[in-house]
């Protein structure tokens, strides 16, 4: 194959990718996540086995130890994105466990992808990670202190962290009160 055929065949994959990651965000914003997520996932699978560096192949140099962003290829940009996009879809049909699998994805293909970090808070606060999710909020405020989004997980976790606490004591139920009053069937001691 030449490398005017293999150009056109990746613009040609690349175009209909993009095509259906498109589709995926009308679907969205149309409230039909199940679709989304379909066109996501073909998405998915027109992007990925891409590679828009041959030269990684051949060892380019990259320090695996400090990635920057500059380092991040537009290909692999998009395939985070889209994968944060079918973690926030998961999350609206509240299937937590792929929230976190999906937002850990797209951290892969990008680990600079703010939205995916949220979207893993978020999946995470949901599944009762609390102090992971935690830790991402404290990175992600770092950046935009007074963002609205991380305010509302903020208050989530306490929500999450009073539902526990109050669990916790129903389930354990006085098991540790002490109380003055003799058990039935004890008699006073006698004077």
């Amino acid at each position: 194959m030449t490398s005017e055929a293999a150009s056109a065949e990746y613009a040609s994959k690349y175009a209909k990718g993009i095509a259906h990651k498109d589709a995926g965000n009308q679907l969205f914003k149309e409230e039909q996540f199940i679709k989304a997520l379909k066109e996501y996932y073909n998405a998915l699978l027109h992007l990925r086995g891409l590679n828009a560096n041959p030269l990684d192949l051949a060892g380019a140099p990259r320090d695996p130890e400090k990635p920057t962003e500059e380092d991040v290829s537009e290909l692999d940009k998009d395939l985070s994105v889209i994968q944060a996009n079918m973690a926030a879809c998961h999350l609206r049909t509240e299937r937590f466990d792929r929230v976190v699998a999906c937002a850990e994805a797209a951290l892969k293909a990008n680990p600079f992808n703010k939205k995916a970090k949220f979207r893993l808070a978020q999946g995470y606060v949901r599944e009762g990670a609390i102090p992971k999710a935690e830790k991402l909020l404290d990175e992600l405020e770092k950046d935009a202190p007074r963002d609205a989004s991380f305010a509302a997980e903020r208050k989530l976790i306490k929500e999450k962290e009073k539902e526990a606490e109050a669990k916790q004591r129903k389930e354990l139920g006085g098991m540790f009160d002490r109380s003055n009053k003799p058990a039935a069937g004890d008699t006073a001691p006698a004077a």
